[in-house]
């Protein structure tokens, strides 16, 4: 649940917004049109490569013709709180006990890091965000970083079920935050996430994880044998 206060001291520790008239995101729906901070430009490269799902932006009714029912929640045009963009650094690889190579990109320190909108569509207490809206982008940022295990991305090979987080910082409406996710550990079909939501402009971290998250993969992608990680570490490369 999001916590408000009155303390003037509280107040000024909020993360930023871009709700100052000469940046106002008046429309939204179109990316070309959204005022994003400066952190964006002066971090970029250090995020990896970009990651894009067809079903994301769902390019010529891509969600229908496959199945799909509705809008993905947290990378439609619509969606209350949005991730604009993912970019992806790999970890070096998994392997088994007795040597046998799984992936050669992948596994532990894999990352995942995402710029994210709160939007209007996400407020409940005047002018502050749902504390929903933190905890699902905390999921998907989870499960799409679980997604990368084996060096590639594997949309719907497993499932989350474990997500504790702990909500430190309201967040206003209409701010862009930083999310972040890293696996560090594989253990046979358990991969283990840690993720946080962070206020660059500020320093801050309004959402992070109070114990470690957990997604299970489907068998047919990860085997029923113990892994480590390598001892060497291979460069990032393009999806």
């Amino acid at each position: 649940m999001t916590l408000l206060s009155t303390n003037p001291a509280l107040e000024e520790s909020l993360p930023t917004t871009t709700t100052d008239p000469d940046r106002l995101n008046t429309e939204r729906d179109n990316d070309l049109c959204l005022n994003l901070p400066a952190w964006v430009e002066q971090l970029r490269d250090d995020w990896g490569e970009p990651l894009g799902v067809p079903e994301w932006d769902d390019v010529d009714s891509y969600r229908q013709k496959n199945g799909w029912q509705g809008r993905d929640l947290v990378h439609d045009h619509h969606a209350p709180v949005r991730v604009l963009e993912y970019f992806v650094q790999y970890g070096s690889g998994i392997i088994t006990d007795n040597n046998t190579c799984i992936s050669s990109k992948g596994g532990v320190d894999t990352t995942l890091t995402g710029i994210c909108h709160f939007t209007p569509r996400a407020e409940s207490h005047k002018g502050f965000c749902h504390g929903g809206s933190m905890t699902g982008l905390m999921d998907d940022v989870i499960g799409w970083c679980a997604f990368l295990t084996t060096g590639t991305c594997r949309p719907w090979t497993g499932f989350t079920v474990q997500v504790n987080t702990s909500l430190k910082k309201p967040i206003r409406v209409d701010s862009f935050l930083l999310v972040k996710a890293k696996i560090t550990k594989v253990e046979r079909r358990k991969v283990s996430v840690t993720a946080e939501l962070i206020d660059p402009a500020n320093n801050k971290v309004p959402c992070m994880p109070w114990e470690k998250e957990l997604v299970v993969l489907n068998k047919e992608f990860l085997p029923e044998q113990q892994q480590h990680q390598p001892r060497t570490r291979h460069k990032t490369t393009t999806i």
